[in-house]
């Protein structure tokens, strides 16, 4: 288990991500105690901001463009995420996401314990990836209730909520999905549903800066292309050949791994390009 954490950047993520995990347990533990933090990851109620997952608020607006409700801390919590993500790409997926931080513990234990060969990462064009988010948009519209299954991040912190206060009315479904959705990204096509599948993530991919912070191949310094970047990288990406861009979530797998071998003028590393 110790490489789970190796490296300091992958040990700063690691730590963000059991954070994450104890501070929603925190707020969910104390809601009834406290109202400055409410919520979940579908949307979160810091004071007077009310931080909205991009996705369910879009499908919000457009089911309810006669009538929304247009509060400005809403729509200053709607761009929170998009914000972030335009500078520093979608390190909600990597750093933060507790589906994410899931998937990496249990492929972990998959490929180190039951030594099973990693499967084919799953690969699609940008072009289809905006017809998916488009049709998901479409059924986010035409089905209030889609948007909250088809994406983890929420579904996991209201299932912790459900854990928490002792509610298990909506265990067992959760639990179903949850399982169905990992059985298949861990054991047929890898990380189809965090490339692919959630509207959430392709959203934040899509608003990223072009200059904005990404994982940079240096070409001024020698690199060797042992490849051990690409083996690393939790996406199945190639930051030895320089193609990784459209893809990567800056999690910093690569960067650790490089500075690990080189110590000093490494070839890759985070920079605002």
């Amino acid at each position: 288990m110790r490489d789970f954490f190796k490296g300091k950047l992958t040990l700063a993520r690691r730590s963000l991500q059991i954070g994450t995990w104890i501070f929603f347990f925190f707020v969910y533990y104390t809601s009834h105690r406290q109202s400055f933090f409410l919520g979940s990851f579908y949307s979160f109620k810091i004071g007077p901001i009310h931080i909205v997952d991009p996705f369910i608020y879009l499908t919000y607006l457009a089911r309810n463009l006669s009538k929304a409700d247009l509060y400005i801390w809403a729509i200053v919590g709607f761009l929170i995420p998009l914000l972030i993500a335009f500078f520093l790409g979608r390190v909600f997926c990597s750093w933060v996401c507790p589906y994410n931080f899931l998937y990496e513990i249990l492929d972990y234990l998959k490929t180190h314990l039951l030594r099973r060969k990693p499967l084919f990462y799953f690969e699609a064009s940008p072009k289809i990836k905006k017809i998916w988010l488009v049709l998901a948009l479409v059924l986010g519209i035409l089905i209030p209730v889609f948007p909250y299954y088809i994406l983890m991040p929420g579904l996991l912190s209201v299932l912790l909520h459900q854990l928490v206060l002792h509610l298990y009315s909506f265990i067992f479904f959760s639990v179903l999905l949850i399982s169905a959705v990992l059985i298949i990204d861990i054991f047929f096509k890898k990380r189809i549903w965090c490339k692919f599948i959630c509207p959430t993530g392709l959203i934040l991919g899509m608003v990223r800066w072009k200059r904005g912070l990404r994982v940079y191949k240096r070409n001024e310094l020698t690199c060797k292309e042992c490849a051990l970047c690409s083996f690393e990288c939790p996406l199945g990406l190639t930051p030895h050949l320089g193609n990784h861009l459209e893809d990567c979530y800056n999690c910093g797998s690569c960067v650790d791994t490089c500075k690990g071998l080189r110590k000093r003028e490494n070839p890759l590393d985070f920079k605002f390009l």
